[in-house]
């Protein structure tokens, strides 16, 4: 079965950091997401939003990389979030216990209305 190659796409919406993840998220394309993710989040930022909606697949190094950014945010004053969790990559963040680090969101526009609460 042929499945897409991980694509990150980044996009800074005021004080919040999208990143929209797609395809899979594993041992191989973790590095370079992760690659990708650092310099933009060497600065403070104020919200981190991933959109995951288009996440074919997630391992566990891909998780490591998602909880990565949850922990830059922090670390930097601001929060996490996800939106968009397909049924596959729910169950994982379910199983690994990520919801006390991220906010997960139904979809884009609840994620970007609750930083305006």
């Amino acid at each position: 079965m042929f499945s897409a190659p991980m694509e990150a796409c980044f996009e800074q919406l005021g004080q919040v950091l999208l990143i929209a993840v797609s395809g899979r998220l594993d041992t191989l394309t973790a590095p370079q997401f992760d690659a990708r993710a650092a310099p933009l989040l060497a600065g403070p930022q104020g919200r981190i939003l991933l959109d995951v909606s288009g996440l074919e697949y997630i391992s566990s190094a891909g998780l490591r990389s998602i909880l990565q950014v949850a922990k830059v945010a922090e670390a930097n004053g601001g929060k996490a979030g996800v939106f968009g969790v397909p049924a596959q990559v729910a169950e994982v963040l379910k199983i690994a216990g990520v919801s006390s680090r991220l906010e997960v969101y139904a979809d884009r526009a609840s994620a970007l209305a609750q930083g305006n609460a």
